[in-house]
This record gives C-alpha cells, structure tokens and sequence, in this order.
C-alpha cells in the first residue's frame, strides 16, 4: 500500500519506460505520492542534475507496482531531498 507525502524511487524494471515517458532519470529520481485515484498515485517528481540544478514534476501518474519505498540508508540524498521539502507536511 502506498502512504501519501511519503518518499519511493521507482522500480529498477520499470525505470527504462519512465526515463522515457517522463523524460527523467529514474535512478535519481525522488517519487512523492501526493493523491490517490484507486489504481493510481499522482506524484511529485523531483531530481538534481548534473549541474546541481533541482527539477520538479507535478501530478505524475504513477501505478503503485512501480515504486518501492525509499531506503534512507542507500539513497541519502533523495531522502535528504524529501526531508528538505516534504516531512514537515
């Protein structure tokens, strides 16, 4: 079950289709569900470039099979990222 305003990445076998649908890079990728529609989540989408520059997608549907919570451990900086605009929500 997916939790709202909580951080995911997307699934390793799906990230090929979303880096193309969405034209982002999925591996380094923070997925934030916002709302729930049933089947689907809309997310927040948000990365950093290789410029450092920060990126968001709004109202990204997303089915829940293709995100995995975030481990903060392995992933320290989309979790700092999440902390940063998100965990006061």
């Amino acid at each position: 079950m997916i939790k709202l305003a909580k951080p995911y990445k997307i699934v390793r076998e799906r990230i090929k289709r979303y880096e193309t649908h969405y034209q982002v890079p999925a591996e380094r990728t923070l997925v934030v569900p916002m709302k729930s529609f049933g089947a689907e989540v809309s997310c927040d989408v948000r990365w950093e470039d290789g410029n450092g520059e920060l990126h968001l997608l709004e109202n990204k549907v997303f089915v829940p099979e293709s995100l995995v919570p975030l481990n903060p451990l392995l992933e320290p900086k989309l979790y700092e990222l999440w902390k940063h605009y998100y965990e006061m929500e």
